[in-house]
């Protein structure tokens, strides 16, 4: 088979790296300092591809221009230097980007081929060529117009610079690759920006908030900019957020955009987790993608997978000295580019709902919801087997030291106050940075804005204060603890300081803590006996105990009912740097869904440190039936505290299952939540009452029918439980009551769920189900029915007698008589066609 050739052409800019040699015990210059020049862009792709040509049967044609003759003679783009970021290899020395100095620089176009008119290759529709644009125009465009217009390859990878969609090379190839008789070919053009060069022109796309926040954006903003209509509607458009992300947009096409992400991440995050700043990362990317081509657009979705992976490995790997590079630093090139590791990909893919952030019909999307489907599903995998496990390692995620968050809105709150918080840190501060945390009782706000800042302090020496001020009795009270503040910075620490009660009234008076709080977060000062001494810099959680959300505080606390001065109250609104609002483990409305995976996140944490032994090779042995109970309960009375005191009262000491019999007492239950909900979920009645009696009638009509047509003798006609629904006794009412309470726990075991109608999600409804699941369920809805009857104490007998509750059904499955079998196989079949309008089975996982 012959070869796919690789045509490389554009821009191949010069940079000057300075970097610093690996200390050595002999000499008295321990830090030595070094310079090279180095291409990168087009030629850097090359080197990519030359690492892997050979596996992916690939024919690199690099720009003839880059030899080293010509690379002390041609203007510098920029300045780089590193510093040394770890020398405990000793066969490599890994760099660290420290500084990047950008230089007033003219592009040199640089080509494959000797001739603009004339090439060395003969083209066919498995060519591939990559254009690299130049942040300044070339010298000599007409000669790279003529190039593209000659070169007629099978696929264009174009990385457009700023501007973006200007210039006169864009102009002459933005209809598409030019084929046969100058016709130009849309379908066969790939661009590729960053999404930070389309901020800079002027499209408003948030920066590492949440990955949902950021596909609204990109919805909503991509258009916002007329100047950029040829982008935007290019026939395949792939924009970069940094190593974390990509969206793949086809502007041409009706199609969802989709999104490649990494949940554990947002953009920029793996960077800060890695090396930083890496020079090569888009090179890395875009070498990524060609390889993985195939010489067709046909295979770009799974090759940006791939992309993003060689992107990320030189983001993890740096820029490295090693025996074979002893005069200057280079890229792991064959790491990079080696064949994907199943285990290493943490790329998701989704996609987008654009239909429905356009019409803007639910503000209460998630990936969550559109990748698992169903949130109570999710949380059970999360308790027993962990964030990362396999049924939930697609949920985006934040996390902070121990804190991790699962709910878009929390995750988006706390990443917007961590960005400040890490401009504070990152700068040095004589005053204190004030950061408020509303929620319900037993939110966790303490926990997290602790875990928050020492996640964010990683490395420094941090100190913890809490002033709980509804224990305090003056303000004059507050004066030791702010010395003591004082005192870590002195001694090199940083403070952090959770307030709680900033919005309770001081003893004796009428206005709030706030007030006397007002000159330390606005001035960084206290009073101390007539002497004003600064406090230095510090972190203040301000915690809120009466408000749920920031915007009930600012509305009742600034009201005149409240007997507050309005400009003071202003005054402290403008001392705060930011706020969240916590939604805690509870269900807080009637759209949140996913108030189970917030709360599993800290079950599981509280089970690890209860008892040890119930985690064996990383799973948390739990019954099903307590787990529901304590997931699915809607609230807790006291919120997390109530919570753990229920499994500090479980029997658990030297446990290695968290059985029924393990929970305290009903009574001991009611202290932290109410009993009779928590027993209705721990037995599995999960659905609503309308619901559940809809079901059990449905379920009774498709019995009853079942049975007419197998035949019934006048006597089995008049047994009780053959009776309408309307003349049916209680007893076999609720036997049918209880069928229905078990439809979502037998859904479970083929991957289905029952929820209320998701139309937004595009989620296609079961409406019939396999042999095989039929099977599976009616087998279980028998066992389910055996354990009904023994706990009701019926008997085995050779007849059936309710009367003396007796019957000859109360055998093992595969005793069952076939035509006794196919009763519970019509039975369980009926799900889809008995439910409820507005309620719909789906199927758990991805929508498609």
């Amino acid at each position: 088979m012959p070869p796919i050739n690789v045509l490389l052409a554009g821009d191949a800019p010069v940079d000057v790296l300075i970097y610093p040699t690996r200390p050595d015990e002999n000499s008295r210059n321990k830090h030595m300092l070094k310079t090279c020049r180095q291409r990168s862009g087009a030629t850097l792709i090359s080197k990519f591809l030359n690492c892997v040509a050979h596996d992916y049967n690939l024919k690199i044609h690099e720009p003839i221009y880059s030899g080293s003759a010509n690379i002390q003679h041609e203007s510098v783009r920029s300045i780089l230097e590193f510093e040394i970021h770890d020398d405990s290899d000793p066969l490599h020395l890994t760099l660290k980007l420290n500084r990047i100095q950008r230089l007033d620089y003219q592009s040199l176009w640089q080509s494959p081929w000797p001739s603009v008119s004339v090439g060395t290759v003969n083209a066919t529709e498995k060519d591939i060529l990559v254009f690299q644009d130049t942040e300044s125009s070339f010298r000599n465009p007409d000669d790279a117009i003529q190039f593209l217009r000659n070169a007629r390859p099978g696929v264009l990878v174009y990385y457009m610079t700023p501007e973006l969609a200007s210039g006169s090379i864009w102009e002459s190839i933005r209809n598409g690759v030019y084929t046969t008789g100058d016709i130009q070919d849309p379908e066969r053009l790939v661009v590729v920006v960053s999404a930070n060069d389309l901020r800079a022109e002027g499209i408003q796309l948030s920066h590492g908030l949440s990955w949902e926040k950021t596909c609204e954006d990109f919805v909503e903003q991509l258009g916002s900019v007329g100047r950029l209509v040829s982008l935007v509607t290019c026939a395949h458009l792939v924009v970069l957020f940094s190593c974390d992300g990509v969206i793949y947009h086809r502007g041409g096409h009706l199609n969802q955009p989709t999104l490649y992400f990494d949940p554990k991440c947002t953009e920029g995050e793996f960077l800060r987790q890695n090396l930083g700043e890496v020079p090569g990362i888009t090179e890395a990317f875009i070498a990524g993608m060609v390889t993985h081509l195939g010489g067709s657009v046909k295979n770009l979705e799974e090759s940006i997978e791939l992309a993003l992976l060689s992107a990320r490995r030189l983001a993890a790997s740096g820029l490295v000295r090693g025996p074979k590079s002893a005069d200057r630093p280079e890229h792991l090139g064959p790491y990079i580019m080696s064949a994907l590791i199943t285990s290493e990909s943490s790329i998701f893919k989704l996609l987008i709902p654009s239909d429905v952030i356009g019409s803007g019909a639910d503000h209460y999307w998630s990936i969550l919801d559109r990748t698992v489907g169903d949130p109570a599903q999710v949380a059970r995998d999360v308790v027993k087997i962990g964030i990362s496990s396999s049924g939930s390692s697609g949920i985006p995620v934040a996390q902070f030291g121990r804190l991790v968050l699962v709910d878009r809105h929390e995750i988006e709150s706390f990443r917007i106050i961590s960005n400040f918080l890490r401009d504070y840190i990152d700068v040095p501060q004589t005053k204190p940075i004030s950061i408020a945390l509303f929620g319900p009782r037993g939110a966790g706000r303490s926990y997290a804005a602790m875990e928050m800042g020492k996640a964010l302090l990683n490395g420094q020496k941090v100190s913890q204060f809490r002033m709980d001020l509804t224990q305090i009795a003056a303000p004059s009270d507050l004066i030791p603890i702010f010395h003591s503040i004082r005192d870590s910075n002195l001694e090199g620490g940083f403070p952090l300081v959770y307030i709680n009660g900033f919005d309770t009234p001081v003893p004796g008076s009428s206005l709030l803590w706030l007030f006397h709080l007002l000159t330390p977060m606005l001035h960084g000062r206290f009073i101390d006996n007539g002497a004003s001494r600064p406090i230095g810099r510090a972190v203040f959680f301000l915690g809120s105990i009466n408000f749920k959300t920031y915007q009930k505080f600012q509305n009742q606390v600034g009201g005149s009912s409240r007997g507050l001065a309005a400009p003071r109250f202003e005054e402290f609104l403008g001392c705060l740097h930011g706020y969240v609002n916590m939604l805690g483990p509870d269900c807080v409305g009637e759209h949140d869904r996913l108030y189970p995976v917030r709360r599993a996140v800290i079950l599981r944490e509280l089970l690890e440190k209860r008892e040890p032994k119930l985690k064996v090779d990383g799973r948390i042995l739990i019954d099903e039936s307590v787990l529901d109970g304590l997931l699915l309960v809607p609230s807790y009375r006291q919120g997390i505290r109530s919570l753990k005191s229920i499994i500090a009262m479980s029997r658990l000491n030297g446990a290695r299952q968290f059985e029924r019999a393990a929970l305290p007492p009903t009574g001991q239950l009611d202290l932290h939540v109410n009993s009779e909900d928590f027993l209705r979920y721990l037995n599995g009645n999960v659905l609503p009452e309308s619901i559940r009696e809809h079901l059990a009638q449905n379920i009774h009509t498709a019995y009853l029918n079942k049975r007419f047509s197998m035949g019934m003798s006048d006597e089995d006609r008049k047994r009780p439980g053959h009776q309408p629904w309307d003349q049916l006794p209680e007893e076999f009412r609720e036997s049918a009551r209880a069928h229905a309470d078990n439809i979502p726990r037998k859904l479970r075991l083929i991957s289905c769920f029952l929820a209320e109608k998701q139309d937004h999600t595009h989620r296609e409804p079961v409406e019939n189900f396999s042999s095989d699941e039929i099977e599976v369920l009616a087998k279980n809805e028998h066992d389910r029915w055996n354990a009904e009857r023994l706990q009701k104490q019926w008997t085995k007998s050779s007849k059936t007698d309710p009367t003396v509750r007796t019957s000859s059904f109360l055998v093992a499955w595969n005793d069952l008589a076939r035509e006794w079998q196919d009763v519970d196989r019509v039975l369980v079949a009926s799900y889809p066609s008995i439910l409820p309008e507005d309620y719909q089975i789906y199927r758990m996982g991805g929508v498609s």
